[in-house]
C-alpha cells in the first residue's frame, strides 16, 4: 500500500527542514511503501533550496512538483489533492512536527478501503521552538464529542494537519472546481461525514506548532481578542454567508449522489436566509446547526 504525504510550502526555510526530518523518520507497517508529494508556492527565501537538498538526499521517497503560484494553502493541496496517486493520503503543513508513530497509527484505523474514510488524530500544542505548551483541550477548536453532518456545515472542527484519507474518499472528492470552498480539510470531512466515516484516534501523534506566521493557528475559543473578534457584526454576518456559500456549492457537486436524508439536511440549511429571522432562529436550534460555544451560537443566530 502506498503511504503519501503531502506537503506544501511557502516561505518555510525556519521550519521545513525540521518537519522533513520528522515525515523521513516515520515508521510503517511492513507492507507500506511510503512518498513525499511537496508543492511549493513560489516561496522567495531559502524554501526550495531546502527541498531539493531533501529531495537528493532521498529521490525514492521526495517529489516535487514544478513550483507555481497558488496564492493560499487551500489552493496549494487542492493543487497536491489533484497530483496525489496515494492509497493513503495525509497532508502536511511545513511547521509543524510528526511523532514517529503518526503514520503508523494512522494508517492502522482505517477500516474499509472500499468506503470514502477520514482518520484524525489530536494534537500537542508547542511554542515555536517545540516545547509544549499546556492547554485545556476543550478552549481549542478542535474540540468536540460526536461529530455530525449539522455540526460540520457550520464549524470546522478536523485540523487539516493531522488527518489523512483513503484513496475512495479522494477519487471522489476530486474535481476542476470546489464552489464556495473555504478550505481543503473542511471539505473532505463534509465529504467523508456525507458519504462515508471519520474515524477519530485519541492519540496526540504530532505536534502543532503555534508562532506568528501560522496562516490559520489553533483557535482559543475563550480568547477574549477571539471572542470580541465573533461578536463583530459584519463579520459574522461575512461568515455566516460563507458558510451558507460553501454548503450551496457542495450540494451542487454532490448532491445527486447523496442520500434523501443527506439532501434534505443541506437544503435546510443553506435556504435558511429564505426564511424570515424567527424561523431561521428556530430552525438552527431545534435542528441542530450550531457551533461549539456559547459565544459563536449567539453570534451564529443573530447574523445567519
Amino acid at each position: 500500500m502506498k503511504i503519501q504525504i503531502l506537503l506544501a510550502t511557502h516561505n518555510g526555510e525556519k521550519y521545513v527542514g525540521t518537519q522533513l526530518d520528522s515525515l523521513i523518520a516515520q515508521q510503517l507497517r511492513p507492507e507500506d511503501h511510503y512518498s513525499i508529494l511537496i508543492s511549493d508556492d513560489t516561496s522567495s527565501d531559502g524554501t526550495t533550496e531546502i527541498i531539493r537538498e531533501y529531495q537528493e538526499r532521498y529521490p525514492s521517497v521526495i517529489e516535487i512538483l514544478p513550483s507555481q503560484v497558488s496564492g493560499s494553502a487551500k489552493d496549494n493541496f487542492i493543487r497536491l489533492m489533484g497530483a496525489s496517486d496515494g492509497d493513503i493520503v495525509f497532508f502536511c503543513d511545513q511547521d509543524d512536527w510528526w511523532l514517529p508513530d503518526k503514520v503508523l497509527k494512522t494508517a492502522e484505523a482505517f477500516k474499509d478501503a472500499g468506503r470514502p474514510e477520514l482518520v484524525y488524530s489530536d494534537v500537542l500544542i508547542a511554542d515555536e521552538n517545540l516545547k509544549t505548551i499546556e492547554i485545556d483541550e476543550r478552549r481549542l477548536q478542535t474540540y468536540t464529542k460526536g461529530l455530525t453532518l449539522k455540526k460540520l456545515l457550520v464549524q470546522n472542527y478536523i485540523m487539516g494537519c493531522t488527518l489523512a484519507v483513503n484513496r475512495t474518499l479522494l477519487n471522489g472528492v476530486l474535481r476542476d472546481d470546489y464552489p464556495g470552498i473555504e478550505m481543503h480539510d473542511w471539505w473532505l470531512a463534509i465529504y467523508a461525514e456525507t458519504f462515508g466515516e471519520i474515524i477519530h484516534v485519541p492519540e496526540k501523534l504530532m505536534k502543532y506548532r503555534q508562532h506568528s506566521d501560522n496562516e490559520v493557528g489553533a483557535k482559543d475559543l475563550k480568547d477574549m481578542k477571539y471572542i470580541r473578534s465573533h461578536l463583530n457584526g459584519k463579520m459574522l454576518r461575512e461568515n455566516c454567508g460563507s458558510l451558507i456559500k460553501q454548503a450551496r456549492g457542495f450540494y451542487d457537486c454532490y448532491g445527486d449522489l447523496m442520500t434523501p436524508e443527506k439532501r434534505r439536511v443541506f437544503r435546510e440549511f443553506f435556504t435558511l436566509r429564505d426564511k424570515n429571522k424567527l424561523s431561521r432562529i428556530m430552525t438552527q436550534i431545534k435542528g441542530g446547526y450550531l457551533k461549539s460555544t456559547a459565544v459563536r451560537v449567539i453570534g451564529q443566530l443573530l447574523y445567519m
